[in-house]
């Protein structure tokens, strides 16, 4: 028999969630829990929210309680406390050895958002560094949620959430899903540009097939489709002619990037340029120094102190060689290039 010994049917006493808070996914995440009487000693009571474990104050006012206390929570996969674990001190207090619990059958990850999101709605509340250090962690293990969704799990304005979004390290997440449990993209700009790269790159694939993997709708998947289809960019530039190549220049290493990313989209999207040998070494060469802008901070750290100077030297000796081609684009002929009698001229043809 189970240590969990099953004494009702499925619980109707989960806590009550307000309509600032994201009730939808914390009520449907508790709404198939059952509440049990199971032994105290069955329980992990190492996990906790909080810096100071126990409150011994707050614990010995519960023990006083005759009354019987609300049902702990409990995830049922760790055994784990997520909220109550001062009405289990309390019941250990009065030497009890069974108490009543929700008991909850999530991924650790959601179980964690429950239990920040009960231990900031009632009882003893999360103190403002225990509740940012949880918005920390949702952070990292829901990427996909907005920032007002966990600003009302863990109870902190949406600005200190979007503040510490931007400072923690790594990818970021190209789609966010509200309060509403709606998917939006971060960024339209982004979310069309990663459409059309996937529309290059796989040309038969479904618009839903897209849309869900660019974090985008598939209306905005059959827009991005048909603009490329008439030899315009998947983004129309502000203020410029529909159709008209956009290619604004760059302020920063981010908005290299994206231009970078925009340009290969649509030298991809040419035929004029992917099917033939000039065309493909030219879209090879843009992959390798877009390539090379995503691993600019590795390469940065890896070049040790006493190398630093010459590198910088060899960096702007590169910086030249692209100067000197943009001055050779920006002033070369309308007429189309003579092709070249000689082989060692040509590219050389990729696969």
């Amino acid at each position: 028999m189970s240590q969990y010994e099953t004494t009702s049917q499925p619980s109707d006493g989960s806590p009550a969630f307000t309509d600032s808070e994201p009730a939808a996914w914390l009520a449907g995440q508790l709404a198939a829990s059952t509440v049990r009487r199971i032994l105290i000693s069955s329980l992990n009571l190492d996990f906790t929210l909080r810096q100071d474990r126990v409150n011994t104050e707050h614990m010995q006012i519960l023990a006083g309680i005759t009354e019987e206390l609300p049902p702990i929570v409990v995830h049922e996969p760790s055994g784990r406390v997520l909220d109550g674990i001062h009405r289990v001190r309390a019941a250990l207090a009065q030497e009890r050895t069974r108490i009543s619990a929700i008991v909850y059958d999530g991924s650790d990850e959601d179980a964690f958002a429950v239990a920040v999101r009960l231990n900031t709605a009632h009882g003893l509340p999360l103190s403002r560094a225990e509740r940012i250090a949880a918005a920390e962690r949702i952070l990292r293990t829901h990427p996909r949620w907005s920032n007002r969704m966990i600003a009302g799990v863990t109870g902190l304005a949406e600005s200190t959430v979007r503040v510490r979004r931007r400072d923690l390290p790594g990818p970021r997440s190209c789609a966010r899903v509200g309060r509403d449990g709606r998917v939006r993209p971060v960024n339209a700009v982004d979310g069309r540009l990663r459409a059309s790269r996937l529309l290059a790159e796989r040309p038969n694939a479904s618009a839903r097939e897209i849309a869900r993997e660019a974090g985008v709708s598939p209306n905005t998947v059959l827009d991005v489709r048909r603009r490329l289809a008439e030899g315009r960019e998947p983004v129309q530039a502000r203020g410029g002619k529909a159709g008209a190549p956009a290619t604004p220049c760059p302020t920063g290493p981010s908005d290299l990037e994206k231009i970078t990313e925009a340009m290969l989209v649509g030298l991809m999207a040419d035929p004029s340029i992917r099917l033939n040998n000039r065309g493909r070494f030219l879209i090879h060469w843009m992959r390798a120094n877009r390539e090379a802008l995503n691993t600019r901070p590795d390469v940065v750290c890896a070049i040790p102190d006493h190398w630093s100077v010459p590198v910088a030297r060899l960096a702007r000796a590169y910086s030249l060689f692209w100067q000197d081609l943009a001055r050779q684009l920006e002033h070369r002929s309308a007429e189309p290039p003579r092709e070249s009698a000689d082989p060692l001229l040509e590219p050389p043809s990729l696969p």
